[in-house]
Parts: C-alpha cells; structure tokens; sequence
C-alpha cells in the first residue's frame, strides 16, 4: 500500500512539473509554480501581472520555473514593453533550457524567442543557444505596432515532436492570432525549464518588463485547416484564405473547391502561405453563394475529410448610372425632441444589381463634400447616411453609413447631389425646398419622403412629409409609397436670364428630358432672331440650359423667347400660359430712373415690411442690376446690400414693384393689385421701428435714397403700425418737408404695386362729386350704392363724411376723421347708422376735410334715394 501511494505521489508530481499555467492571479510568483532567478528584480503588480523591477542600472534579469514539456507542446505568454526594444534593451523567453540560471553561459543548451535583436527589429527572433553561442534560426518579419514607443503582444508556439516550431503573434494583445513563420529544428529534443530574461543598457527600463498569461501544454496537432476569408478579385477570380498555413500540392487541385451554383475553377494557384486564388472561365453572377473545401491539408499533413464551407456575397462589376440609386427620404429639420431626433437621408437601390458605394461622393449646396467608406448596396435595399456621431441613433432602424463631414441639412432648402467616386459623375440630384412637405405643420419634425422611386419624374410633385409613426420611415418602405404615382403637371419656364448678347439661361420648374431640353427648335424668339445655334444643359437637375444664338440681340428692344416641344417625363406638354418670356437688353440704371415710392417698417406681421419703387423713365428697366440696403443700421453701404433678384425682373416705365421677404404677408394684409409686381428676396435689410434708411445701388452708385422716422406719420393717427410711409411727390427729393405722408386710411394704409394714396397733383382743385345723383339700393343690380368721388390738392387730409335728410337730420356717420388718399371713392350702401335702409327722399352728403397743418376745406353734395314703383 505504501509503495502504491509513493507511485501515485511521484506521477503527481510529474504531471504537475510537466505543465505551467500562471496568470499570477495569487499575487505572488514564488509558489504554486515556483520561479527562482534574481526573484528580488521581480514584482506582482497591483492589475496582477509580473513585472520588473531591477536596479536602475545596466542589469541582467531572469527568472525560471522547472518544465518538462520539450515536444509536441505549446506555449503561451503575454508581454508589454513600456519602451522600444533594442539591442541593448530587449526581452528573452526562454521557451527550452537545460540550465535553471538563464544568465548563464557556460554548458546552457536553450531555445529562446528575442525581441529586439538586431536581425528583427520589430518582432521575435527565434534563437537556438549553445553556452556563449546563440544562433538565429528563424528571424519573423517585422509587424507593424499600434504605438511605435511600447510593445503589446501576446505569442503562441508550437512545436511537434519532428522539431517544426510554428510562430503566431498578436501585436494588440488578444488572441486573433497570425502565422509569423515556421522552422525545422531539432538540435535540443529536452528541457528542465522556461522562464523570461530581461536585460536593460538604459536605467529608466528597470520596471518596464511585464509579464503575463504563462501557458504551457502537451499539443498535437491534428485539425485541418479552416476557411477564414473569402473574397472576390474580380468577376472571376476569388481569394479565399485559411487559418494556418496550407498544403501546396493539395491547394491547388480544382476538385477541392466548389462554388454553389459555379462549380469548380478552372485553376487554383497558391498567393500566400494560407491564401489560394480561385480562377473560373466566366463571370459569376452578383449574388450570394457558398463555397466548399474538401481535401486541403495544412502544412503538418491534416487534411479537410469533412467539408469546410463559407458563405459570402460576391458583387459583379457593375458601374452604375443615373437613377440606380436615388435619395428616398430626407430628415432636415428633425425635432430634438422627437424619435427621430438628428439629420439623415435615405438612399435606394431601385436596381436588381448589387452596387458597390464605397468611395462615392456627397455633397449638398455647401462646398463640404463626403466620401463613403467601404459598402454595398443590395438590391432594391436601403442606406440611411448620417453623420457619425448619430449612427448609433439610425443603427436599429437598417443598415447605417456614417459620413464625415456631414454638411448640415437647410431646412427651407437644399441641393443634394450623389456622385461616382470620380466626383463628376451624378448619381442622383435633389433640390428640395419647404413647400415640398405640402403641409406648413410638417416642416419641422418630419421626414420628406419620395412617393414613386423609380418614376423617371423628379422635383417637387414626387415628394411629400412622411405619414410614418415616427414621422419618418429610415431603413423600410416609405410609408407614402405609390409605384403607380405618376407626375399629370405640366412644366413651365420659369426665367430667362440674358448672360451676354448671345447666350441666354433658361430655366424650367421641373426636370425635362435631355433630348428636348437640347432640341434647338424647341427655342425660338421673335423680331428677327429666330432659333438658337445651340442648346447646353446647365447643371445637373435638367431644369436649366443655355441657348446660344449666332446673331446678338440688339439693347431696347422687346422681343419674346417663346418654348414648345416642351413636355415633362409623362409626355404632359408645356403649360400655354407659361411658356414665353421677355428677352431685352436694357439700359444701365442712373440715379433718379429708379425712385422709392413707399416703405413699410413698422409691420403688422413679422416679416411683412416692404419698400416700394417706381420707375419714373419711360424705358422698360432690369431691377436684377439693383441691391437694396439700409446704410443707417450697418453704419456703411457694403455689409448690408442685399440682391433684388437674380433673374431679370422688367419694371415697365411708370409702373410700381414691391420689395420684400414675404410676398405673402403683403398680399394677405394690403390690397396690391399687381402680384406679378412683387419681388420676394431672402432677407431684407433691417429696418427698425423708429427710424432708418433705405437706399437702392446699382453697384456702388447710389440711385435713390428714403430717410424715414415715425415722426413722420400723421400726428392724428393714434396707431401706426402696420402704416406705411408714402412720397408724395416724384419732383422733389423724398426727404423734403412734407414729401413723406402717412398712407391713407382709405386705401388700406397701404398702396403697394400701384399709384400712391397721397401723390399730389398741383394742377387740380379739390373736389367731391357724385358719379350718380340717384341710386336705388335695392340689389337690383343696377345703382345699388352712391358713389362719392373726391380729389384733393393737398396730401395728409383727414375727412369726416356725413349725410343727412333734407331736413338737417344725421342719419349716417359714412367717416369719421380718417385719412384720406388723395384721390379716390368712398361708397354710401344707403343705410343709417342702425344698419336700416334709409327712406325714399332727398340726401345731403357733407365732407369736411382738414390736416396738420391747419388747412380746412367742406364739401356739400346732394342725391336721391330712390326705389321702384309697384
């Protein structure tokens, strides 16, 4: 019994000291194994790993614990370095040693990996020792280090009973190891030790060598490689790469490698240790496919008996073209308080090919342009880009590409384009504006959305604000998807600008296919000229191109670009009422041809003020060589200059154009008979409620000036805002005395686009007369209303119209102290101040008027209320 239990003690203790695992987590390296050595240079740091810690001088350090393991073994370890080796600073790991001192030179017989060496700067050396001997006999390849100051790695080794020793690394630390290199070498089949050496020239090293993760194992390798990558090459040839280094004779017979659907290559041949090319007589199709391995064997001789395969998708050669991928949603003006809380747009493949994006170029209206990092989209798939930052956000919602720099999206409008990598080549292009949501509560919070993706149609009739739960629908179906929408609109020319006297831009609201865009007969303008010589596209929207003709247009004269031939992308021809316009050269703009009529500073709605001019010349004039400013609240004429227009804008002689930011804020509270008069500009100059200046340029000449101050406006108006200024004369200077004038009550306190309520005429006498003695206010039709007609010589007048019986009893209070316009109507409906219908007889309609300045005028007219006979 006794002897039994020694026999059992003594296999114990072999087992135990054939075989090490330390990963030092006891906190302590002398026990449970044992290292012996210089054990005073060693430490267990406080993250558990062994680390240096010698004199601060040029030192040797080591230490080593018994091993055994000499064959068909492997061994593990961890090391950081917190500096760069060298040949006189640099690690040994003493993976085979019959002597327990590692300093030693005398009788060691050792196999140790350095790293440092002056054979391989950057990775191991793998170094066979015979006492003061050490010969390399395998020197790995450099490797290129995350941080070029310190070393992290951790390293595996094999050997087999033959003496073939297998090198792997790790240069993060982790265990994704790579086959550095490989070596036959048997000089020393035994060891009684491992253990590591440190040595150091430079005294900062003596605490910079760290250990950790020390594993050695019986090892035999008896596993066939595996299938790691696969990739494609071209339309025929595939990459395809293994775990460990390959078999060459068996790597390259055809029959081992199927592809599904494919079959075999027509040649294999060897690109690296592990890596094989598949070559096939024809291309292979996009899609997705598995390849099988069979009978492959690894360099020791382990052949593949069960097939290895591995899934991938392989993506032929296709350059797309415009329309394959489109912009299906955009989210520009995202709530923060919403699901969808940051920018992004949505691209589609509205293809069946599978397309490759990477390198592709965006870019929206701003000069910031993006490239796509490697992806590919599959068919009739979706990609929401986004900035980076925010792909996390977009991530549960699809397939999500993060792009910098991401240009931020304008929420009233924008130029989206999507180009090849070559930057030149349009993909895709949106010019969206806010009017596209079709819904003024939806264009903030949600997400435009295209209706029909594939409709060859672009613009505003195929958008419209998501209907989805999340205001949106990243990465899915838009939840406005019709494939059955169609654009029924037909287009219209928008503008003709004229860039010299033979080239003209012209421009259309929507996209028109190329070849009737560049139709010259399409074009055509009358007095002589004719047709264009030629037709360009300008830009990349189909929206816009430049005719050019053989013979100049000749300056003041009128003529008329007239287009047909014009349909959009479902064959709806060009609209009849908007397919002409005014080709004319005009004169330079001279200070007094261009003058400000009136101008709206106290506003009743944010946004509503506007200025007025007149064209006071008889010769047809281009407001686009105009900028309008206020020079009082920038304190110079240059900051504060805005453009009236882009396009030529044509102002007839004698006629009046409003300048404004908001076209719709003038027509909703003034009557402006003229809409077509109206020039709506991004942002006008500031113009504060007190007082300012507004002066229009034609470059740095300045054509006509309007210091106004609301000191000006009548003295009897109790309330003044939402009432312009008005001059009242166009032959004095309009800051003379009295040449500003409040605008009349009577004409809405407002006249833009036509004639100023108080512009005098010093021919006239002031009058009030009757249009019609009697009327008949029974809605017959006919002289339902009387109609008071007055004309006054001066401006500023306030009146107060009463009528009365024939018999001095008021019956009607018709104004009471209002201003007056000049010249103009106010209607009597027959009724008394009760809203009844005053009796048949004889009326006396008084009109007292009189202003500021003291001046007092009465006015006595007389009619018939009269009603039918029964």
């Amino acid at each position: 019994m006794r002897k039994t239990l020694l026999f059992l003690t003594l296999l114990c203790t072999k087992l135990t000291f054939a075989q090490l695992n330390d990963n030092f987590a006891d906190g302590d390296f002398t026990n449970n194994p044992t290292w012996g050595g210089t054990t005073t240079s060693f430490q267990i740091t406080p993250d558990l790993a062994l680390t240096s810690n010698g004199p601060q001088a040029t030192s040797t350090l080591y230490l080593s614990t018994p091993n055994a393991l000499a064959g068909n073994v492997a061994w593990e370890f961890y090391l950081n370095l917190a500096f760069d080796p060298s040949t006189t600073n640099y690690p040994r790991i003493y993976l085979v040693s019959n002597n327990q001192d590692l300093s030693a030179t005398a009788g060691i017989q050792a196999y140790y990996l350095q790293l440092g060496s002056s054979t391989s700067a950057e990775n191991f050396s793998l170094v066979r020792q015979n006492g003061s001997t050490s010969t390399t006999i395998l020197a790995l390849a450099d490797k290129t280090r995350p941080s070029a100051g310190s070393v992290t790695v951790r390293v595996r080794v094999e050997r087999n009973a033959a003496g073939r020793w297998d090198i792997y690394t790790d240069f993060t630390g982790g265990t994704n190891f790579t086959h550095d290199g490989s070596v036959v070498d048997n000089t020393y089949t035994s060891t009684s030790y491992f253990g590591v050496y440190c040595r150091y020239s430079t005294a900062s090293r003596y605490n910079m060598f760290k250990f950790d993760d020390f594993k050695i194992e019986s090892y035999v390798d008896n596993t066939p490689p595996n299938i790691s990558a696969i990739k494609s090459l071209s339309d025929k040839t595939f990459e395809l790469t293994f775990n460990e280094p390959i078999d060459a004779v068996s790597a390259v017979v055809n029959s081992n490698y199927t592809i599904s659907g494919i079959g075999s290559p027509t040649l294999v041949e060897v690109l690296t240790g592990s890596s094989v090319r598949l070559t096939y007589a024809n291309d292979v199709p996009s899609g997705q496919y598995t390849v099988t391995v069979n009978n492959v064997a690894d360099i020791k001789g382990n052949s593949i008996t069960t097939a290895r395969t591995r899934t991938f998708i392989h993506v032929k050669s296709y350059i797309a073209k415009r329309g394959d991928v489109v912009f299906n949603e955009i989210m520009a003006a995202p709530s923060s308080s919403a699901v969808l809380s940051k920018e992004y747009f949505e691209l589609y493949n509205t293809t069946d090919n599978y397309i490759i994006i990477t390198g592709w170029k965006y870019k929206d209206g701003s000069t910031s342009i993006a490239t796509f990092a490697a992806d590919t989209l599959a068919p009739k798939s979706y990609r929401i880009v986004c900035a980076i930052a925010d792909v996390d956000l977009y991530k549960p919602y699809g397939k999500t590409l993060g792009i910098s720099p991401w240009p931020a999206l304008n929420n009233d409008k924008d130029d989206l384009n999507l180009f090849l990598p070559d930057g030149a080549t349009v993909i895709d292009f949106v010019s969206y504006t806010d009017a596209w949501y079709r819904d003024n509560g939806k264009r903030t919070g949600y997400a435009l959305e295209l209706i029909n993706p594939t409709s060859p149609c672009g613009g505003a009739f195929n958008w419209t604000a998501s209907t989805g739960a999340n205001n949106g629908t990243p990465g899915v179906q838009n939840s406005v998807y019709d494939p059955q929408y169609v654009d029924n609109v037909a287009p219209k020319l928008l503008t003709a600008t004229i860039l010299s006297p033979t080239q003209i831009q012209v421009d259309f609201n929507k996209a028109i296919a190329e070849s009737l865009l560049t139709n010259v007969n399409n074009y055509n303008i009358n007095n002589g000229i004719g047709r264009p010589a030629s037709v360009a596209l300008n830009g990349t929207a189909n929206q816009s191109v430049i005719l050019t003709f053989s013979q100049a247009i000749a300056a003041n004269i009128e003529s008329l670009l007239t287009v047909t031939g014009i349909s959009n992308c479902n064959g709806v021809p060009i609209d009849p009422a908007a397919n002409t316009a005014t080709i004319l050269i005009t004169d330079p703009i001279k200070p007094g041809d261009i003058l400000i009529s009136e101008i709206l500073f106290n506003e009743r709605v944010t946004g509503g003020d506007f200025v007025e001019v007149y064209n006071a010349t008889n010769k047809i004039l281009d407001l686009k060589e105009l900028t309008i400013s206020n020079p009082a609240a920038s304190g110079s004429t240059g900051p504060s200059k805005r453009t009236i227009s882009s396009t030529s804008a044509f102002i007839r002689p004698k006629t009046y154009w409003v300048i404004t930011a908001s076209a719709d804020a003038v027509k909703q509270n003034y009557n402006a008979p003229h809409p077509n008069q109206i020039i709506q500009i991004a942002s006008m100059p500031t113009f504060t409620n007190s007082s300012g200046k507004a002066a229009i340029w034609s470059g740095d000449i300045a054509i006509d000036s309007l210091s106004y101050n609301e000191k000006l406006h009548n003295a009897l108006l109790k309330v003044v805002k939402g009432v312009s200024l008005e001059r009242v004369s166009f032959a004095k200077p309009a800051n003379d005395a009295g040449n500003l004038q409040s605008a009349a009550a009577s004409a809405g306190f407002a006249t833009p686009t036509y004639k100023n309520s108080q512009s005098e005429d010093e021919s006239v006498k002031s009058a009030v007369t009757l249009a019609n003695k009697t009327f008949s206010p029974d809605n017959d039709g006919f002289e339902d209303q009387l109609q008071i007609d007055y004309r006054f010589k001066g401006s500023g007048n306030l009146a107060t119209i009463n009528i009365y019986t024939d018999k001095g009893v008021l019956v009607r209070k018709l104004a009471r102290n209002i201003t007056m316009s000049t010249q103009g109507s106010i209607m009597w409906d027959g009724l008394n101040d009760s809203g009844q219908l005053c009796k048949v007889g004889l009326y006396v309609i008084r009109t007292d008027i009189f202003n500021i300045n003291g001046s007092t005028d009465s006015f006595k007219q007389t009619c018939v209320l009269a009603s039918k006979l029964n």
